[in-house]
């Protein structure tokens, strides 16, 4: 069997699989806990999943406790990677979401995992952006 595939979430992602536990996202991070791939993150990215679901409206989903323990859980089951080097040009449609393609770059990640149109349109060599829909698609063909 070759080598794991190296995916790299965008926070809208962790943030689903919360927010709608018998979804797609929720699948797809039940997926990575058995090992289907590896998941790829950063201290940049888990910082920002630490600052969003924190956020008051997240209350019904979770605790700021809880939140904080699902941040922990992803830092344990994820490979952590430094944060990748910041770009003068700009990469997507929003300058926040670029850290996430040089995150997939630098990481040599296969997938980068995404709802965002900003995200999902990109075109660079190499990077490979698919839907939380069509990532978990492509995990369910048989080898």
């Amino acid at each position: 069997m070759g080598e794991l595939r190296r995916v790299v979430f965008d926070t809208n992602v962790f943030v689903a699989a919360v927010t709608s536990r018998d979804g797609v996202c929720a699948r797809l991070l039940l997926a990575a806990t058995s090992g289907r791939y590896r998941l790829i993150v950063s201290p940049m990215l888990l910082d920002e999943l630490s600052a969003v679901l924190v956020r008051p409206k997240f209350r019904r989903y979770l605790s700021v406790e809880d939140a904080r323990r699902f941040v922990e859980v992803i830092r344990e089951l994820a490979d952590v990677v430094d944060d990748p080097p910041e770009e003068d040009d700009p990469i997507t449609g929003d300058p926040d979401d670029d850290f996430l393609v040089l995150l997939a770059e630098v990481a040599g990640a296969d997938v980068l995992v995404s709802g965002d149109p900003d995200l999902t349109t990109v075109q660079r060599p190499g990077l490979v952006v698919r839907t939380p829909r069509a990532f978990l698609e492509d995990l369910e063909q048989p080898i």
